[in-house]
């Protein structure tokens, strides 16, 4: 891997290899994090992002939290912590308004050209209806809003600084040289029902999963722009999770599926990424992927 950090003044700097770094992504959380720690000859320049390359292809692009520099019996070191561009929409707050008939074309003019991302990707046209901003809201909110309630998708930002709004691509993975597995089966997680808020206030549409073990209930309000039939499958598939670790990198996660076969517990097919953590040190590096494989059978299964 290759660490590049980009000056606030202006300029690129190539960092060195790392002591250690890690990367990790949620799929419940908007921005990836870097934590990485580097060897140094002196204080550096204050850097605004860092960017990382594996094998000439950019795998992440973050902002600069945190630049600590620390004096150890191993010499000067220099720790970042960094969180992928999304951060920016997550740490600025909307302008409180009613968009009346909102369009990807006003959200990109109102919130996000001037954060500095100049390119959107998605859905064209004006939505019926009207967007309401409270104050307090982050600009990460309203776009995930509108995106959930006019076109059914999650935004991310990619390497390149686009947005995009027209959902991630599916890519698969396959994970091989497997070093450790924990299959769980979690029932707690399924979900029985699903109240939707109609138009008249109340919460009379009513969504079931038959085959839960439990009633549990959850509701769900008209503005949330969440769907009710996707909650209940994703419980169904978030109640057995796999954790596997391998050598070597799997990266980037988002959109991603894997495929793997662990010795003794089966082969999985279709998993979606929950969560995924890669680990860098002076011996090498390794993934850890957390996987959603439904009920947690370990049979031959495909999520």
């Amino acid at each position: 891997m290759t660490f590049w950090g980009a000056l606030q003044r202006g300029g690129q700097m190539l960092l060195g290899d790392p002591v250690e770094a890690v990367l990790s992504f949620d799929r419940d959380a908007p921005a990836d994090q870097l934590k990485a720690v580097f060897p140094a000859d002196r204080i550096w320049e204050d850097l605004g992002e860092v960017l990382v390359y594996e094998g000439g292809k950019g795998v992440f692009r973050g902002i600069v939290d945190e630049q600590n520099t620390r004096l150890s019996s191993e010499g000067l070191l220099v720790e970042l912590v960094c969180r992928s561009r999304e951060a920016l929409l997550l740490d600025s707050e909307a302008e409180p308004a009613a968009i009346k008939r909102p369009s990807l074309e006003s959200i990109h003019r109102r919130l996000l050209e001037p954060l500095g991302f100049e390119r959107v990707i998605g859905g064209e046209g004006v939505m019926p209806g009207e967007l309401r901003v409270e104050k307090g809201t982050s600009c990460w909110q309203v776009l995930r809003d509108f995106c959930g309630e006019y076109l059914g998708t999650e935004p991310y930002v990619d390497f390149e600084g686009v947005v995009h709004c027209e959902g991630a691509e599916e890519r698969r993975v396959k994970l091989d040289s497997i070093i450790g597995a924990e299959l769980c089966r979690l029932p707690y997680k399924r979900l029985s029902e699903v109240y939707k808020q109609g138009y008249g206030g109340g919460y009379d549409a009513v969504y079931r999963d038959p085959e839960a073990p439990a009633a549990r209930r959850r509701y769900v309000s008209a503005q949330s722009g969440r769907n009710p039939r996707e909650m209940l499958e994703r419980a169904k598939k978030g109640s057995g999770l796999l954790t596997v670790a391998s050598e070597g990198m799997v990266w980037p996660l988002i959109g991603a599926r894997a495929d793997v076969e662990v010795p003794g517990m089966g082969k999985f097919t279709g998993c979606a990424v929950e969560r995924g953590t890669y680990y860098l040190n002076r011996s090498g590096g390794r993934t850890k992927l957390t996987l959603e494989t439904g009920d947690g059978d370990v049979a031959d299964k495909k999520a």
